[in-house]
């Protein structure tokens, strides 16, 4: 099926911002360092997303890239919401001889205040920002399906850079103006992580604090909820629903870790939530859960999202169930056959622990940069 036009709007600002670019080449004194990286120390300077960097996402983030490049090779930017965000992006850049940018949409403007001209504007900016100053953009695209940050992470690496995405590129090429796009990414996770896990699992399981249920913690949006309710409905007691909504206050780490490596099941599903500018919503994503649950060292039953054979077998790793009744009934033979499960559990445990060691995320990322790379 061919993308309609408004969901190709990401090849516009990939033009415009290409033309911009090009035209500001032209200028003389546009550049504040000279283009060659080769000799130059790395420097990965990090924005963090909408939560900031009280968030699992961006201290995983942080943490592994630290384990990887060393934590003198990383720069992070906290940005102040009440601030302007492009100053506080030029200044950075000023300040810091980054060789690398990882750029989220998400961070700029409040979503409330995004329109396309904004999100142009913004990206436009960054993309010049970051050209001035030779610095290489990582876009790190959580959510492709959603129309605003496509078209800004289109724009920001319109002429060099990738786009790090947790859908399987080939399924959304056709709505993307260039094909440096890396995915799906199993999402960035770190060894110190991973081991406070294996040690928490153990913790445990020795004090006989591991139930046999079937668990989902996170957000609770549309079709989620709906999907959840049945499930809950058919096994009863056996599930166990701790939902939030979108935007409310989430838990401590300490007691998302511990809900999810305290059972011996956690399922999730892998919809994109419904919302205002959002394309293929009917494909599903990567999400985190993938990883965090087999590191946590528990059963994981999930959907088997396109692309997630390159990291982890349906059947031998997770369990992967295609509805609700084919979740309620392997929900229900698990639960029954523990051994089975635990079992599964821990050979996605150990894949999962050798992806997560590997540093998977930002080989990937490295390898997909090619003569830009973060190692030269």
């Amino acid at each position: 099926m061919k993308p309609t036009l408004i969901a190709r709007l990401p090849v516009l600002f990939y033009l415009i911002t290409g033309f911009v670019l090009r035209l500001f080449a032209w200028l003389p004194g546009f550049y504040k360092r000279p283009r060659n990286l080769e000799g130059q120390r790395l420097l990965l300077g990090i924005e963090a997303g909408i939560q900031g960097w009280n968030s699992i996402e961006f201290k995983e983030l942080y943490q592994s890239s630290c384990e990887y490049f060393g934590e003198a090779a990383i720069v992070k930017l906290a940005i102040d919401r009440s601030k302007p965000y492009l100053p506080q992006v030029a200044y950075f850049l000023a300040k810091n001889p980054l060789t690398h940018y990882l750029y989220d949409p998400r961070t700029g403007r409040a979503e409330s205040e995004q329109t396309y001209w904004t999100a142009l504007v913004d990206s436009v900016s960054v993309a010049v920002l970051l050209a001035r100053f030779r610095v290489v953009p990582v876009v790190y695209l959580t959510d492709l399906a959603y129309r605003l940050w496509r078209c800004q992470a289109a724009a920001v690496s319109s002429v060099e850079g990738v786009v790090v995405t947790f859908m399987m590129p080939r399924r959304i090429q056709a709505m993307f103006p260039h094909r440096r796009l890396v995915g799906p990414c199993l999402m960035p996770f770190s060894i110190q992580t991973l081991r406070y896990l294996e040690a928490l699992k153990t913790e445990l399981i020795s004090h006989g604090q591991v139930t046999n249920v079937v668990r989902f913690t996170g957000s609770l949006y549309e079709p989620r909820a709906t999907f959840l309710k049945n499930f809950k409905a058919v096994l009863a007691d056996k599930a166990d629903i701790r939902g939030r909504e979108l935007g409310t206050q989430r838990q401590t780490d300490e007691t998302y870790w511990t809900w999810i490596a305290s059972v011996n099941i956690v399922i999730t599903t892998a919809d994109q939530f419904f919302q205002p500018g959002a394309d293929m919503r009917h494909v599903p994503h990567l999400i985190y859960r993938y990883l965090e649950v087999l590191a946590a060292g528990s059963l994981l039953l999930a959907p088997a999202v396109p692309g997630i054979e390159r990291y982890f077998v349906p059947g031998c790793d997770f369990v992967a169930f295609s509805d609700l009744e084919d979740a309620t009934n392997k929900a229900s033979y698990y639960l029954e056959h523990e051994a089975e499960a635990k079992a599964i559990a821990a050979a996605g445990h150990a894949k999962a622990a050798k992806l997560i060691e590997s540093h998977i995320f930002w080989m990937q990322i490295d390898t997909a940069l090619g003569s830009r790379s973060l190692f030269r």
